[in-house]
């Protein structure tokens, strides 16, 4: 894919990058148009996280019916103000404690951001558990791996599980290193996740649930849930083995484990 190397104009003269959050700010308009538009945002509610100098929020703030922004570093939360004013709902927070369901209210809406590579994982599970209809994820390369990841491999976990459990998941565009400034070490992959038809009454207790079952990836789910006293016959009545450990599992074995547990 051809990139614009031009640095946005957006980043101000004299404005030093922040390398303990991870900001490597999108200079790419070709990758910027293709993230937006396989956000799909059109007339719909957005939350887009880590906006950085505005990269995406300005397409975004076109298309969308409601745009809020999570972010943490307040330099920037001082420039997206100056430059759009009252049109976006920005929020000065760390996305991991903000109060997203506040901002985002009981309508349906859809994440988009450019994930800082330090706090991906964190992140993408604070996500998750949120079911939002869906996400366009920048990430770093390795760390989309984590979306597709299959049972017994190094990084199937629970970003696996509840990818493979709740959403269809699809790798939408490579965006080498040298479309970021400062250029980063890695290669970047920008990964979309769209809702499907499985029902889920709280994705933040499945999400705690495949954290604990994932929480010793040595150990058996017996040992990583012992709390649970109708795990046994649980795991029997499912056919699984009593030694079973979650990272051999399929993600609908461990979905119906805690359906069966919590919702039995």
């Amino acid at each position: 894919m051809a990139s614009n190397q031009t640095q946005p104009k957006t980043v101000p003269e004299g404005f030093v990058p922040n390398k303990a959050l991870g900001q490597n700010f999108l200079a790419s308009e070709s990758v910027i148009e293709a993230i937006l538009d396989a956000t799909q945002a059109g007339g719909r509610r957005m939350l887009e996280i880590g906006p950085g100098t505005g990269a995406l929020t300005e397409g975004l703030l076109q298309r969308a019916s409601f745009l809020a922004a999570v972010e943490k570093d307040g330099r920037l939360c001082e420039i997206l103000r100056e430059r759009f004013g009252a049109q976006l709902t920005l929020l000065h927070a760390d996305v991991l404690d903000a109060d997203i369901p506040a901002l985002m209210g009981p309508k349906a809406w859809h994440a988009v951001g450019n994930l800082p590579y330090y706090a991906t994982t964190p992140i993408v599970l604070r996500l998750l558990s949120l079911l939002p209809e869906s996400m366009t994820l920048m990430v770093q390369k390795e760390a989309a791996e984590r979306f597709f990841a299959k049972p017994k491999d190094r990084v199937y976990g629970p970003v696996s599980v509840a990818t493979a459990c709740l959403y269809d998941a699809a790798t939408v565009l490579q965006a080498p290193r040298s479309c970021f400034r400062p250029t980063p070490e890695v290669d970047s992959v920008v990964v979309r996740l769209v809702r499907n038809d499985v029902p889920m009454q709280n994705g933040e207790a499945f999400l705690s649930f495949l954290k604990q079952a994932f929480s010793m990836r040595r150990k058996t789910l017996y040992n990583n849930l012992k709390q649970e006293v109708r795990l046994s016959e649980t795991l029997a009545a499912l056919n699984a083995p009593a030694d079973a450990r979650a990272e051999a599992l399929p993600p609908d074995a461990l979905l119906r484990i805690y359906e069966s547990l919590y919702h039995g």
